[in-house]
C-alpha cells in the first residue's frame, strides 16, 4: 500500500498509554472482541486482546462491518491517519455496533484534538520563528544607520530566510523619489533584468496600496527566465520609500503565503532602517554644518584682535575670547560662570557704574580708557567698548566688553617721545625717522659697541676772542659752529656737544653704520672745504680753520647723566683718544688713529705722521693725516 509522506503519525496525535487504557476498558464490555488500534502505516500502535486485523480496505479509507470484523479509519481532514480495528463473534449486535462506535468517535475525538494541539503548537513555532527572525532582522539591518549598506543586508536577510534565486532592492534615484533605481541585488545579471521587468505589472499598484503581491507561473504566459516574483513595498507611516523584489526560477517552488508575511516584515523593518538612516544622515549633516559654522564663528571669534567679554543678564561671563584671556592673562576657565565685578581683574568694580548706565540707558560707552594693575602683568592701559548685547527681537540678554590693549602703543608713544627728545637736536631729521619707526631698537642707558669719534677744535680762536667785543665773538663762532654741523649731519652723524669753540660727534651710534669710519672722514673733508668757501666772502680777520682728530674703538654709548639731566654721548678711551690727535692737529689738518686709518686706507689720499705719546698711554700711537678722498 502507498501512503502520503505528509502524513502525521498518530503516534504524533495520541499518547500511546492513553489510547492502551481506552482498549482495554472497551475490551471488557466486548467480552471475545479483540480491539486493536493501527498506524496508516499498518503497524500496530496499541491492541487489546490477542490476535490483528486485515488492514487492506480500511488503508483505502473504507469502512468494513462484518459479522466477525469490524474496521474503521481515523481521519484528520482528508488524511487518514490510522485504524480502529475488531475482530469477534457477534459484532453486529447493538450493544457491539454501540461500543464501538462509542469507542470510535472517542478516539476520533483524540486524534482530532491531538491534531488541534500539534497545529497549535506549528503556529506558535512559526510565530517564535517570525519574532525571532524579526528580532535578527533588527540587530542585523535595524542598527546600520548607513543607507548604502542597508539595501545589501536587506537582501542578504531575505535569502537566508525565504531562498530565492534573484533578488533586488529599489529605492529612488534622486531626492523627489520619482524614478527607482536597483541599490543593491544578487543572481545572475540576465535574472535580474527579467525581475525588474517581470514585476512592472504590479510594481506601481504594490507601492500605490503598500500591499505586497505574488507573481505565479510567470514564464508560462512571458519568455522570461523568472518562474514567479514576490514584490513587498518598503512602506512608512508617511510613504513608500521603494520595494523588495525576489525571484525563482521555474523549476522551484513558487512563493507561498508564508513566504509574503516574512517578506513583508522584512520590508516594514527595512523601511524604518532606510528612513532612520536618512534622518541620521540630515541631522549628520545638520550637524556638520553647524559644527562648520560653529568652527568659523569660533575661528573669527578668537582671530579678534580685540578681547570679547560677553554677560548675561546676571552679569555673569558666558564668553570670554583668546584676544580677552591674552590680555588680561588670565585663563577663560577660570572665570566662565563668575561675575564679572569679581572676575575681572584690577577693574570688575572700577567699570560696574558704566555697566549700570549701558544698562539703564541702553547706550554704548566707547573709548573708556583706564590703567588698572593685573595681577600677571602689572600696569597696562586698557580702552574699552561696552555695549548692550541684543537678541533677534532687539531684547537685551547681556552685557558686550570690548577690551583694546594700548599698553605697547602707550610705551612706544613714549619712546617715540623720549626718542625725538633724545636725538632731534643731535642728528640729522632722516636719522631720527629712521629712529622713531623703530624706537625699540634703542637701547637708551648705555651700550657698548664700537663707534668713530670726531673732534673739531677752531684754532686761534681763544686769542682772537680776548680782543673783541662778546656779540662779535658770538656771531663769528656760530658761523664756523654751523659749518661743522651741517657736514657732520650731512653725513648723518650724531651731534654729541659743542664744547666752547669745538664740536664732539658721534658716528655708528645710535644707528648702525658699516663705514662709520669713512663717514667721519667725509664729513671733516666737507666741513674744511665748507670752511674754505665760507671764509671767500668773510674778512681775513676773521677766518679761521678746525683742526680735526678721527679715532674709532670701543665706548659705552647712551643716556648718561642723571633722571634730572642727561645727555646722549660716548665714555671710552677712543673718545679720550680722538680728543688728543685733535690737540696735535694744525688749522685744516684732519688726523686719523691708526685703527681709523687702517679701516679706510683704501679710500682715502694720507700719509703718516709717525708715532705720538698721549696722555694717558704708556705707548705712542700711529697718527696718520687725511689730505682728501680717491677719486
Amino acid at each position: 500500500m502507498t501512503l502520503h509522506s505528509d502524513v502525521v503519525p498518530l503516534r504524533r496525535l495520541l499518547e500511546r498509554p492513553q489510547a492502551q487504557e481506552l482498549l482495554a476498558r472497551f475490551a471488557l464490555l466486548l467480552p471475545g472482541v479483540t480491539l486493536a488500534l493501527f498506524d496508516a502505516d499498518g503497524r500496530l500502535f496499541v491492541g487489546a486482546g490477542e490476535g490483528g486485523a486485515e488492514l487492506a480496505g480500511a488503508l483505502a479509507g473504507e469502512t468494513v462491518r462484518t459479522e466477525r470484523e469490524w474496521l474503521a479509519p481515523l481521519r484528520v481532514g482528508e488524511d487518514v491517519v490510522g485504524v480502529l480495528a475488531a475482530r469477534g463473534k457477534r459484532l453486529i449486535t447493538p450493544q457491539a455496533n454501540q461500543a464501538l462506535d462509542y469507542l470510535y468517535d472517542s478516539l476520533s475525538m483524540f486524534v482530532t484534538q491531538g491534531a488541534e494541539r500539534r497545529a497549535m503548537a506549528r503556529e506558535t513555532l512559526d510565530r517564535y520563528r517570525e519574532v525571532n527572525l524579526l528580532y535578527s532582522i533588527g540587530e542585523t539591518i535595524g542598527t546600520c544607520l548607513d543607507s548604502e549598506e542597508i539595501p545589501h543586508r536587506v537582501l542578504e536577510e531575505a535569502n537566508r530566510v525565504i531562498r530565492a534565486d534573484v533578488g533586488v532592492v529599489l529605492l529612488p534615484l534622486d531626492e523627489g523619489g520619482r524614478s527607482l533605481g536597483v541599490k543593491a541585488h544578487f543572481g545572475q545579471p540576465g535574472h535580474i533584468e527579467s525581475l525588474v521587468e517581470g514585476a512592472q505589472k504590479v510594481l506601481q499598484q504594490a507601492i500605490g496600496d503598500g500591499r505586497s503581491t505574488i507573481i505565479a507561473d510567470l514564464a508560462q504566459d512571458e519568455q522570461t527566465p523568472i518562474g514567479t516574483i514576490l514584490c513587498a513595498p518598503l512602506k512608512t507611516q508617511e510613504q513608500v520609500l521603494g520595494a523588495i523584489l525576489l525571484g525563482r526560477l521555474p523549476d522551484n517552488p513558487v512563493f507561498i503565503a508564508s513566504d509574503e508575511k516574512l517578506l513583508m516584515a522584512l520590508a516594514s523593518q527595512t523601511a524604518i532602517s532606510v528612513e532612520n538612516a536618512r534622518l541620521f544622515a540630515d541631522v549628520m549633516r545638520q550637524r556638520d554644518a553647524i559644527a562648520i559654522m560653529k568652527n568659523y564663528m569660533d575661528n573669527i571669534f578668537a582671530s579678534i584682535a580685540s578681547g570679547v567679554i560677553t554677560t548675561d543678564v546676571q552679569d555673569t561671563i558666558v564668553t570670554l575670547n583668546r584676544a580677552a584671556e591674552r590680555i588680561l592673562a588670565v585663563e577663560a576657565d577660570d572665570l566662565m560662570g563668575r561675575s564679572y565685578v569679581d572676575g575681572l581683574p584690577g577693574f570688575g568694580c572700577e567699570i560696574s557704574a558704566l555697566v549700570n548706565t549701558v544698562r539703564r540707558y541702553d547706550e554704548q560707552v566707547i573709548g573708556y580708557e583706564l590703567e588698572p594693575e593685573l595681577p600677571r602683568r602689572g600696569r597696562v592701559v586698557l580702552r574699552l567698548h561696552i555695549s548692550p548685547l541684543k537678541d533677534n527681537h532687539e531684547e537685551t540678554t547681556g552685557i558686550a566688553i570690548v577690551l583694546d590693549d594700548l599698553t605697547e602703543r602707550r610705551q612706544l608713544e613714549r619712546q617715540v617721545q623720549l626718542v625725538r627728545a633724545t636725538f632731534q637736536r643731535y642728528v640729522a631729521p632722516q636719522v631720527v625717522e629712521q629712529l622713531l619707526s623703530n624706537p625699540a631698537s634703542v637701547r637708551l642707558g648705555g651700550v657698548r659697541r664700537e663707534i668713530t669719534i670726531f673732534y673739531a677744535d677752531i684754532r686761534g680762536f681763544t686769542l682772537f676772542s680776548e680782543k673783541v667785543e662778546p656779540e662779535l665773538q658770538i656771531e663769528i663762532l656760530n658761523r664756523h659752529l654751523n659749518q661743522a654741523a651741517e657736514a657732520v649731519l650731512a653725513a648723518e652723524g650724531t651731534l654729541d656737544k659743542f664744547l666752547g669753540d669745538g664740536v664732539m660727534a658721534l658716528f655708528n651710534a645710535p644707528l648702525a653704520q658699516p663705514d662709520h669710519v669713512l663717514r667721519a672722514v667725509q664729513a671733516a673733508l666737507r666741513m674744511q672745504r665748507a670752511i674754505s668757501e665760507m671764509h671767500k666772502h668773510t674778512p681775513p680777520g676773521e677766518q679761521f680753520m678746525f683742526g680735526i682728530g678721527i679715532a674709532t674703538g670701543y665706548a659705552v654709548v647712551g643716556n648718561i647723566g642723571s633722571a634730572m639731566l642727561h645727555n646722549y654721548t660716548a665714555v671710552g678711551d677712543c673718545v679720550n683718544l680722538a680728543s688728543r690727535i685733535q690737540e696735535h692737529a694744525g688749522p685744516g689738518q684732519i688726523l686719523l688713529s691708526a685703527p681709523a686709518y687702517q679701516r679706510v686706507r683704501d679710500q682715502v689720499v694720507g700719509r703718516e705722521l709717525g708715532y705720538i705719546q698721549f696722555k694717558g698711554h704708556s705707548e705712542p700711537d700711529l697718527v696718520f693725516e687725511v689730505l682728501d678722498l680717491i677719486e
